[in-house]
Order: structure tokens, then C-alpha cells, then sequence
């Protein structure tokens, strides 16, 4: 094999890398063998960004004291070359020097090197990437043909490394996206446009589970009744037509043949489940969620007790601590004299409570404070 064929195999595994973090070693590899390199390191350290170090033709111990002097106290040398630039170390510091310092006596000479090529890839406040090779003690210096072929692979393991960092931060991103959907306290699916499930949060997943109103398949989202089940589907189909019809005046038209609300019957006594279905555009769509995503749907009980704080009801409505434990039993529907003995206080007391709550809240009876508690309060988190 030629050289160039190794430079431009070795151009190919860099970017394999980038997708195939498994990749990287060969990558490296790869590049040391271009240069007849006997050991290479590829260093990089960022603050929002997974740590990497690879190495090849290191030991574990010998890799982890080069990677220690990179990062406790790199030497000035390196420091000055140019980002993107392959620099041999013989010119930038002499061989007597070079024996005379840190990270020759600490690290290059332990495993048995000496002549490198050091490139700086990425140099910012974030990110650190400093890639490197060496020979063996008593091989020759580089040459300029080795020098001049790392010269040409040096742009493609940047360019190989931002697109790692891109993919890595959207990663975090689409993470941190679906966490927060994971913990709401309603259900919510995400579909593609034909209608394939591509996310359910565990709220969906569990009502599914219980296949009682609402099913999850491998094709997508159901009804355990097929009527429906067929509102359910047209309910969709119109959220995801929307889409395709640019929201124009249509669009008013096709809400009036087909609401994007339904409602999924469930065993008595429950109630029923309420899924309201959102038309997503490419547009739409949010950093962190799927690119595919076409409609929205968000499932809610409407038997399900509310959540509602004591906390957050004393702090929003400047309640005392045992007016704002009664305020939220009442609001998940508890009779006053029951709420009463839940919080371990008679009844005449419990109606003076009520009485502050309503002042305080400015509402006039039990039900508009009920009503008023469940449109503020209700805690959507699990």
C-alpha cells in the first residue's frame, strides 16, 4: 500500500470515529502507522464535553503519566504551536533541552520514546485537544515526508473531533429534553408521520400497561375500543395533515370534521382518558427532540388526584401551614369533615381554616377554592 493510500485510509477511519466512538483507537492507529509513529496520543479535554484520551502503543501506566503532564503542567513549547499546526519537537526545543524536561524525565522516557510531532487540534477556554506521536529511543527523527503527511491528516481530526462534540452535545441535549418529559405527571407520546410511536414518557407506558383506555403497539397508538380507536387515529391524522397543509385556511375546515381531542372509555367507575393531539411541524420541533416528531399527543386522568403541594400553596397564597394542608385535601375532593380529621383538628376549626383560605385566596365558597386550587396547583412532575 502506498502512502497516499494510507493517508487517505486513515483520513476514512478519523471519520468513522466521529460516529463510532468505539473507533477512535484504530483511528489513531491508523495515523501513527502514516507517520511511522510507535506510539501516538490523542488528548482532549472539554467542560460540557465527554473526556477523551487515546492511545496506542502506550501501557496503561505510561499512557496515564502523558496524559497527567498534559494536563497539570503542559510545557511551553506546545503551548506556542499554532492550532491545526504538526509541529516536529525538534523544532521547537533542542534534544539536550528536551532530555532536561518534565515531560521527558516523567513520561516520554519511562516508556521508551523520544522524537515527536505534536499538534494542537482545539485550544479555547472549553476545549483542550492536543494530539501526539513518538518514536522509539534510538530511532530516527521524523522526516519531512512524515511531517508532511500528519500535516495533511491534522485538519481532518479537527474537523473529525467538532462534528464528536456536536453529536455528543446533541446527545445531552435530546437527554436532558426527554428527562423532563419522562417525569410529567400526564402522559405524553411523540409520533413520526406515519403515525409510529417514537417516544412515551412513563406515565404513557404505565397507563398502557394497564390496557385500560389507552394501548401502545409496535405500529403505534390505540384504543382498547375500536370506535375509539378509530377517533383516536383520525384525531392524529388530522394533527399530522395540518402539517402537510401549511396550516392555512384548511385548517379550520379540518378541525371542524375532526376534533384533536378524544376521549379513550376505560373500565367503571373510571372516567374516561382525555387525549388532546398537537400537530408538530419540522419547525416545531425543539432541540433534543426526535426531527421526525409529527404530532404530540398528551394523555390525562381525569380521575387522577391532584397533586397539589401544602407548600406551594402556603407560599403562593401567604397560608398558614394547617390552612394550606386543608386547602389541598379539599382540592383533591375530600369533604371538609373528613379533611377535618385527616388533619387531626374538630370541625368548627377546620371551617374557621376555611374561612381564612377563602379571604386569603379571594374566592367565596368551597367550590370556586377547589376550582381556583386545580387550575393554579395542579403539579404536572412526578
Amino acid at each position: 500500500m502506498t502512502r497516499v493510500e494510507t493517508i487517505h485510509r486513515a483520513i476514512r477511519h478519523v471519520y468513522e470515529a466521529a460516529l463510532e466512538p468505539h473507533g477512535w483507537t484504530s483511528a489513531i492507529d491508523s495515523v501513527a502507522e502514516v507517520c511511522g509513529a510507535h506510539k501516538a496520543m490523542l488528548h482532549a479535554q472539554a467542560v460540557e464535553m465527554p473526556f477523551l484520551a487515546i492511545s496506542v502503543g502506550f501501557d496503561g501506566d505510561e499512557a496515564r503519566r502523558l496524559q497527567r503532564e498534559f494536563e497539570t503542567r503542559l510545557p511551553d513549547w506546545i503551548k506556542t504551536i499554532p492550532v491545526g499546526k504538526a509541529l516536529r519537537q525538534t523544532s521547537a526545543i533542542s534534544d539536550a533541552d528536551f532530555r532536561r524536561s518534565d515531560i521527558y524525565r516523567e513520561a516520554i522516557r519511562p516508556a521508551g520514546g523520544f522524537y515527536g510531532i505534536v499538534a494542537p487540534l482545539i485550544r479555547d477556554p472549553d476545549q483542550q485537544v492536543l494530539f501526539s506521536m513518538g518514536r522509539d529511543l534510538g530511532k530516527a527523527d521524523f522526516s519531512d515526508d512524515d511531517l508532511a503527511a500528519a500535516s495533511l491528516i491534522v485538519p481532518h481530526l479537527t474537523t473529525a473531533l467538532q462534528v464528536r462534540n456536536r453529536l455528543a452535545a446533541a446527545d445531552l441535549r435530546a437527554k436532558g429534553a426527554y428527562d423532563v418529559i419522562t417525569q410529567l405527571n400526564i402522559g405524553v407520546i411523540l409520533l413520526d408521520a406515519a403515525m409510529r410511536l417514537i417516544f412515551a414518557n412513563h406515565c404513557a407506558e404505565a397507563l398502557a400497561r394497564s390496557c385500560d383506555g389507552l394501548l401502545l403497539t409496535g405500529q403505534g397508538v390505540s384504543a382498547a375500543r375500536p370506535s375509539d380507536a378509530k377517533n383516536l387515529r383520525d384525531a392524529i391524522a388530522t394533527a399530522i395533515g395540518l402539517n402537510n397543509s401549511g396550516r392555512d385556511v384548511s385548517e379550520a375546515a379540518m378541525r371542524a370534521q375532526v376534533p384533536m381531542r378524544c376521549y379513550l372509555a376505560r373500565r367503571p367507575p373510571r372516567l374516561p382518558l382525555v387525549v388532546r393531539v398537537l400537530p408538530v411541524s419540522e419547525s416545531d420541533v425543539r432541540e433534543g427532540i426526535s426531527a421526525g416528531t409529527r404530532a404530540a399527543l398528551f394523555v390525562i386522568e381525569l380521575d387522577k388526584p391532584a397533586g397539589i403541594e401544602p407548600i406551594v400553596l402556603a407560599a403562593t397564597f401567604h397560608l398558614t401551614r394547617r390552612e394550606a394542608t386543608l386547602a389541598a385535601l379539599l382540592a383533591q375532593g375530600i369533604e371538609l369533615a373528613e379533611a377535618a380529621s385527616r388533619s387531626g383538628i374538630g370541625i368548627g376549626t377546620a371551617r374557621g381554616y376555611l374561612k381564612q383560605i377563602l379571604a386569603k385566596t379571594d374566592t367565596h365558597r368551597q367550590a370556586e377554592l377547589v376550582s381556583l386550587l386545580l387550575r393554579g396547583g395542579l403539579q404536572m412532575t412526578r
